[in-house]
């Protein structure tokens, strides 16, 4: 767990970082020690500049650190079209019965001016449509949760929790459940495949579909409930459901039939391990004097 938890404090890290430059530069431009009550442009373009950056900046120091590896396993050469597809079918049909029951739990949405900015704005949609699906998976599945599959014993234990920190670290309470949950979902393709490519496909493909559909909507705030009405949005999580457990039977069974070997540690656990083991040689040599 204390490398789970330094991970997440570098990403918070950065985040605050990044964020803070953005906010100090804005009130020293406009010689003012307030931010603005309605973003105006300058604002929204400091703020939107830093939380690219501030995802990069992410992306890298994993990459960097050697907390994911670059080898042909975890990025995916060995994934068939086939697998590619059907995962792209998941998570869409999946959409279908986590928005409906996401949207019957009707949990206060305490992002949405945020979520708005950045729907509306280029390096917003930049942010949500790549950023966030290659720099999360890298994060949240490749380091956090390929480091506890390499520790535990118990796959679903490692799913679980790296998907909890996902959906809590949104950090708001209408995303946290369809967060989690899809968390299990790209944390199970994981732990199958050993490749981050499908998990990073799905993501983008998620956030995709949220964008368009709310750049396209005549009312972005209406629920399937109000579009399709009751039946028809019942109907449509049903259906979502059961193509949902389809598409989990034809991974396993026919796509994935064995779950990938998780026994070989990154290169940063080596090094952890190497730098714990001389420290003890160490210790041991000194106490021995």
């Amino acid at each position: 767990m204390g490398r789970t938890i330094k991970l997440l404090l570098y990403f918070f890290a950065y985040q605050l970082a990044f964020m803070g430059v953005a906010i100090c530069g804005y009130m020293w431009y406009r010689h003012t020690f307030e931010l603005p009550k309605t973003p105006d442009s300058l604002y929204t373009n400091l703020i939107m500049l830093a939380q690219v950056l501030s995802t990069a900046a992410v992306g890298i120091h994993l990459l960097a650190g050697k907390y994911v590896g670059l080898d042909r396993k975890t990025w995916g050469y060995h994934c068939s079209p086939k697998l590619l597809v059907t995962s792209v079918i998941f998570i869409l049909v999946m959409g279908f019965w986590t928005n409906y029951f996401n949207e019957l739990a009707d949990l206060p949405n305490n992002m949405e001016a945020a979520f708005d900015m950045m729907m509306h704005h280029p390096l917003g949609i930049v942010a949500i449509v790549i950023m966030a699906p290659l720099v999360e998976e890298l994060l949240f599945r490749g380091a956090i949760q390929g480091h506890l599959l390499r520790k535990w014993k118990h796959p679903a234990g490692a799913i679980v929790l790296s998907s909890l920190i996902f959906g809590l670290v949104h950090g708001n309470w209408v995303q946290a459940p369809f967060a989690f949950v899809t968390g299990l979902a790209l944390g199970w393709m994981y732990y199958r495949t050993g490749s981050l490519l499908p998990g990073i496909l799905m993501h983008f493909v998620n956030n995709s579909a949220a964008v368009i559909a709310f750049l396209s909507a005549d009312d972005p705030n209406a629920t399937m409930v109000s579009t399709y009405g009751a039946t028809g949005a019942a109907l449509m999580a049903a259906g979502g459901f059961v193509l949902t457990v389809l598409c989990i039977l034809f991974i396993q069974k026919k796509l994935v039939p064995q779950p990938a070997s998780w026994y070989q540690p990154a290169q940063a656990e080596t090094i952890e391990i190497e730098d714990q083991t001389l420290s003890t040689q160490t210790h041991s040599h000194n106490e021995n004097i």
